[in-house]
């Protein structure tokens, strides 16, 4: 039996990690409108960092930052991201800003060529582009009236979060080679919870018993997902990684409709389609089933 490329072993991790980010974005949703953003960005990232000070001592590790540099670099973006992110739905509203943010693998793609030397064959090319289209299809099934982009502060941010994102997690693929994924993880939930925290306090809305439960799903999910997130990358190049991570938005789709009762609707679910054939033929399983002769490079 051929040899399995090694960035197929991240892409199945990174699946997993792509439906616990959409069970976070569920339980966001059921807080929304009762908190702020910045209170749910700071539960996220203040849950993470409660789950590291038991991590550590548990597993018997300290945090590595041989390079801290970068280590902070991965933060600062990462953090940066977010609060883009959050500007740009308060501008935009959700959808569009979504649309913008999900453009992030192309970026990472592009600068993982430039700064790492990665490569990225017609496999990785054409899955990252039916992938990313798929996104959209899924994003644009959900906002009323259609999506209107209109050039301004908060498609700037948009268009800024995107690339911050794509900087942090080329930053992340650097610190794997000799970093463990709960030490980068801790760069990601110190900075963002920094970010975070002026949004919370601007707007700081009481919070009841019942905000309690989904607040911890919010930070719980938002831990196995990024944990598994930074981990598998260390097996794949930014474009692969990239490809498997926008089933988030499908898979965040679906659970809306199971269990929150949204409509199905059509372009969704073509765009969910779209998605998985993206996923499949980007990280080399459709080519090794239809041509056995295909040998994707990793």
């Amino acid at each position: 039996m051929p040899s399995i490329p090694e960035r197929l072993r991240g892409s199945p991790l990174l699946v997993i990690s792509s439906l616990m980010f959409a069970v976070m974005a569920f339980c966001a949703r059921t807080v929304a409108g009762r908190l702020s953003v910045g209170q749910v960005v700071c539960a996220r990232f203040a849950i993470g960092l409660v789950f590291l000070a038991f991590y550590f001592p548990l597993t018997g590790t300290r945090p590595r930052m041989g390079r801290p540099v970068l280590w902070a670099l991965r933060g600062l973006f990462g953090g940066g991201s977010v609060y883009c992110y959050f500007v740009a739905i308060d501008r935009l509203a959700v959808g569009p800003a979504t649309l913008l943010n999900a453009c992030w693998p192309i970026c990472a793609a592009i600068l993982g060529i430039f700064i790492l030397g990665e490569r990225v064959n017609g496999y990785l090319a054409t899955g990252l582009l039916a992938t990313t289209c798929g996104a959209g299809l899924v994003i644009w099934s959900t906002v009323e009236g259609g999506l209107s982009l209109t050039s301004g502060v908060g498609a700037w941010a948009g268009v800024a979060s995107a690339l911050l994102s794509g900087a942090a997690v080329i930053a992340l693929r650097a610190l794997r080679g000799d970093t463990d994924a709960a030490s980068i993880f801790l760069s990601f939930c110190l900075f963002g919870l920094l970010f975070g925290l002026p949004f919370a306090l601007q707007d700081w809305r009481p919070v009841t018993s019942d905000m309690v439960l989904p607040l911890l799903g919010v930070g719980l999910s938002s831990v196995v997902a990024q944990m598994i997130f930074t981990y598998a990358m260390g097996y794949v190049t930014a474009a692969a990684g990239g490809i498997t991570t926008q089933l988030t938005p499908a898979f965040s789709w679906l659970l809306g409709a199971l269990l929150l009762g949204e409509p199905l609707r059509p372009l969704a679910m073509v765009g969910s389609l779209v998605c998985m054939g993206g996923v499949l033929w980007g990280t080399g399983l459709v080519p090794r089933l239809l041509l056995p002769e295909a040998r994707p490079a990793p």
